[in-house]
């Protein structure tokens, strides 16, 4: 796929929608993160707000950014695309926090950056059962 036909289809206004549900629940499940790091390990803290924000991108980007149903299957293929994600970006959480001695707090925005794109594309082979634009 071209640049071009990045900037002028379909994909770029699913993968502004994306960013736009992606902030939404970015915030409120780092606030929540913040919250839970006050009374459990991060690591507990980081798996909760992890199931919370894939339940909410599940329904979330299905009605708005990909604009299809969340059925049973697109559901448990969302959450099979981000248990793998989980398992990945939790290592690079891990990694951050233990390793290069990023503070806890800022960890997951780290991993966020890293995975943001990686999530659109699987995100929307998860919905819609297609990896690229409609032709």
């Amino acid at each position: 796929m071209t640049r071009r036909q990045f900037l002028d289809g379909d994909l770029r206004r699913q993968f502004v929608r994306f960013l736009q549900v992606g902030v939404t629940n970015t915030v409120g499940t780092y606030l929540l993160y913040l919250a839970l790091i006050l009374i459990v390990p991060y690591v507990i803290a980081y798996s909760i707000t992890f199931v919370v924000g894939v339940l909410f991108s599940a329904w979330l980007n299905a009605r708005y950014s990909f604009t299809t149903r969340l059925t049973g299957r697109t559901l448990i293929r969302f959450v099979v695309i981000y248990l793998i994600n989980f398992t990945l970006s939790m290592q690079l959480l891990i990694f951050c926090v233990e390793i290069m001695d990023i503070p806890q707090t800022i960890g997951p925005l780290f991993v966020l950056a890293v995975f943001t794109p990686i999530n659109f594309y699987c995100s929307r082979l998860a919905l819609t059962g297609n990896w690229r634009r409609q032709q």
